[in-house]
């Protein structure tokens, strides 16, 4: 004990065997017994075998004295403890435990869900009434319309920019009146591409699925003819002052073909460029498995939707007309489960599969559609990895050129939210025939969420999961279902058929 008392204290942070002080001291015991004893001599005839054999017999027995050997020797925090250091093997123990947990559980719901309703499964276009099928190709004839405007009016400026050129006339001033022309032509057809299949959908079509395909399909394009008349722009201005600064501006006016807006068109980017990097071939393996992986996230959200989701809408909105509170916040965590999950395969069949199956098709080689946003500390963070064709869309043409201008960058980052807030509205509150503004204020809410959130990150460290806990309670676990109770309630009242399958 004297020597344990002696030894400076040291603190032990790994996990040890409790008799490994017990083993050192008998093996120290046996190396200095060893040392003073003189080695047993060997006889000249006898073998190697032997005399290691007598060496052997002559080491001293072991410390029989077990009982009396100090235990508690040194300071030792709790594994758990936050001074302890990562665990050997870490938590994955306690990782399993709650799979199986969350397994259990989400099999018992199952078995509960169908001893409760049954099987609700149906083919996808039983719901869907047949004319809403040809109203949505009505609909989608303002997306050719608006390219074929877009395509000819760009032509139109591309062949007066070579003629000004040609004969080297100084015509800034009128050329500025002509970019003005050309923008307001521009403003009729984007116009025109939104009004039209939103009018449609909010009066003619029936149901949200096919409302929200078609407005989709027209937004997307609504903001790659924006890019692509904005780019062309410079573009332009860039060629008549002979400025062949970057590698862009040499390539207008060639760039103004079918081919390139056809493209444009079809590419999974939002920002118009002449030319995008391009991979080197296709690869059909690669291919086939997005198209796979994307078959499968679209038939198991159907299934999700129809088997557990609608049931739980349905039987939300006897508790929405009495406002009883207690049922709707049951009722919204109830439907936070399958609506996360459902979520979650939405974003990799698009983000993953579709996206990158479209890629290989059209050998698009910039493929970063999103990056790491799960690990997001704070909502800022959240909105600029986790949709990047959006995000560099805004960034690009939006809040830069704003800033460039003068505006504050916080005046930038509220614009930009603004748009958003009201594209989240037409979205959603048209196709469901309900604009009341649920899906606007719950996109603009997310500035003073945004706000809450980066100082938490700036005190817990980037690497702390405070902030990516509230990014996921605020956004999925309750955001995101109180969204779709709420215009679901709205679509169903709309049509006075409560409890309507959607």
């Amino acid at each position: 004990m004297s020597t344990a008392i002696r030894r400076a204290q040291r603190v032990v942070t790994d996990s040890e065997d409790d008799f490994s002080e017990v083993r050192q001291r008998n093996r120290h015991d046996l190396q200095l017994t060893r040392r003073s004893q003189t080695p047993p001599i060997a006889e000249l005839d006898e073998s190697e075998g032997k005399t290691k054999l007598k060496r052997k017999s002559a080491a001293p027995p072991l410390n029989s004295y077990i009982h009396t050997s100090p235990i508690h020797t040194v300071s030792k925090p709790s594994v758990l403890s936050k001074e302890a250091p990562p665990v050997e093997g870490g938590y994955h123990g306690f990782i399993r435990l709650g799979m199986l947990v969350l397994g259990a559980s989400n099999i018992r719901l199952i078995i509960e869900n169908y001893m409760k309703y049954g099987l609700l499964i149906k083919l996808p276009h039983s719901y869907i009434p047949y004319q809403d099928y040809g109203l949505f190709v009505l609909a989608w004839v303002s997306v050719p319309v608006s390219i074929t405007s877009a395509y000819l009016i760009e032509v139109a400026m591309a062949k007066i920019a070579i003629y000004i050129k040609e004969q080297k006339l100084d015509v800034k001033q009128k050329m500025m009146y002509i970019e003005t022309l050309s923008a307001v032509f521009h403003s009729i057809h984007l116009l025109f591409l939104m009004i039209y299949p939103s009018y449609i959908v909010y009066t003619k079509i029936y149901h949200p699925m096919v409302g929200s395909a078609a407005l989709v399909i027209a937004l997307i394009l609504f903001l790659k003819l924006i890019s692509y008349s904005l780019v062309n722009r410079e573009l332009r201005q860039m060629y008549l002052e002979e400025n062949s600064e970057t590698q862009e501006a040499s390539k207008y006016p060639r760039n103004i073909t079918v081919s390139n807006i056809l493209y444009f068109w079809w590419a999974p980017t939002l920002c118009y460029q002449p030319a995008y990097p391009r991979s080197p071939k296709f690869r059909t393996t690669f291919f086939l498995k997005r198209v796979g992986e994307l078959v499968v996230c679209l038939v198991t959200m159907y299934l999700l939707a129809e088997q557990y989701a609608k049931p739980t809408l349905e039987n939300s909105l006897k508790a929405l007309e009495e406002s009883n509170y207690v049922v709707i916040i049951e009722r919204v965590l109830k439907l936070s489960t399958t609506a996360v999950v459902i979520w979650l395969l939405m974003f990799y069949a698009l983000f993953h599969s579709f996206l990158n199956a479209l890629s290989e098709v059209l050998r698009f080689g910039d493929r970063t559609f999103y990056l790491a946003w799960w690990n997001s500390n704070n909502l800022g963070t959240y909105w600029r990895l986790w949709n990047r064709p959006v995000y560099l869309f805004f960034k690009r043409h939006v809040y830069l050129p704003g800033v460039q201008r003068g505006f504050p960058p916080l005046a930038g980052q509220f614009v930009v939210f603004l748009i958003s807030a009201i594209l989240h509205e037409v979205l959603v509150g048209i196709p469901t025939h309900a604009l009341t503004g649920f899906a606007f204020w719950g996109m603009l809410g997310q500035i003073p969420l945004i706000a809450l959130t980066k100082p938490l990150e700036k005190w817990r460290g980037k690497g702390s999961g405070l902030g990516n806990t509230i990014f996921w309670i605020t956004f999925c676990v309750v955001g995101q279902p109180t969204i779709a109770l709420l215009y679901y309630y709205q679509w169903a009242a709309a049509h006075k058929q409560v409890g309507a399958p959607i």
